[in-house]
């Protein structure tokens, strides 16, 4: 059983691990995303989650990877740079015995981003989950790092959470902005691989 102290609790919502409960670290260095928005994420994501190769950044509690993992991906890499966030999502991991098909790496984001330029193959869903004070300057290099670097396949979607107020970052070349979804006083920016022929708004589709 958590401590109420020491942690929050969320439940992954559906898949092999529905109702299943993760914790998540309390304070304000790490802010989940909210159930709903989590909910309508992977409702918009459909299918293509299955089987997906999955990068977490920002992990906090690894409840995007979590999800997407619970929901038939192959495999998540989950990237965070609090000794803490990496030992709770080892613990989730663990909990709900997906520990093989999950990658822990503890880095400061845009660090890991340079390092796995044409290291790392390529990902098929890309969640970018980071504190809102996070600016846009610094989405922006994210975005260039995956673009230039390789890391999208060609049928891949980013999905970035950010306040409502902010701008979306610009399309860096190799990815296309599709659209901006909104819920509350968050925002959900949706950018694709070039060569991923999805509609705007269809990305629920993609394959």
């Amino acid at each position: 059983m958590f401590s109420s102290v020491e942690y929050k609790t969320m439940r992954i919502i559906a898949g092999e691990a529905r109702g299943r409960t993760i914790k998540a670290p309390k304070g304000r260095t790490t802010r989940p995303m909210r159930d709903f928005v989590r909910e309508a994420v992977f409702s918009m994501l459909g299918r293509s989650v299955e089987g997906a190769r999955v990068l977490d950044l920002f992990a906090g509690s690894g409840s995007l990877g979590l999800e997407a993992l619970s929901r038939g991906a192959r495999e998540a890499v989950f990237v965070d740079r609090g000794r803490e966030p990496i030992r709770i999502i080892q613990d989730n991991l663990d909990r709900l015995e997906m520990s093989a098909r999950g990658k822990l790496i503890r880095a400061e984001v845009l660090d890991y981003l340079r390092k796995a330029c044409g290291k790392e193959p390529p990902f098929d869903l890309i969640f970018i989950d980071p504190p809102f004070r996070i600016d846009l300057k610094y989405r922006q290099e994210m975005l260039k790092l995956i673009a230039e670097g390789g890391l999208s396949a060609p049928s891949a979607v980013v999905i970035i959470e950010a306040p409502l107020r902010s701008e979306p970052p610009r399309s860096p070349e190799g990815l296309r902005f599709a659209e901006r979804r909104k819920y509350g006083e968050a925002a959900v920016d949706v950018y694709v691989n070039k060569e991923n022929n999805v509609s705007d708004g269809e990305e629920g589709r993609a394959t």
